[in-house]
């Protein structure tokens, strides 16, 4: 668990393949999928266009992807 910029980030203990960025506010989830790259590469999910993202999606994807980073992942971002 980390705490980035205003969310507490972390692996979800229920489901595989997910992060938890938790705030005052509420949860945000996002999904996880081996990176193309080679060692430890991670491809981090956006959500679909389709689905309503709010005020603070961006900052809790944003936090998502430094959590990854300080434990030593690549990150790649789906559809970069």
């Amino acid at each position: 668990m980390s705490e980035s910029g205003h969310f507490t980030v972390s692996f979800s203990e229920r489901v595989g393949r997910l992060l938890e960025c938790v705030d005052a506010a509420g949860r945000i989830e996002f999904t996880l999928d081996a990176g193309a790259g080679e060692g430890n590469s991670i491809c981090l999910e956006h959500h679909p266009a389709s689905w309503p993202r709010g005020s603070r999606y961006e900052a809790a994807f944003e936090s998502a992807k430094r959590f990854l980073e300080s434990r030593g992942y690549s990150v790649e971002i789906y559809g970069q």
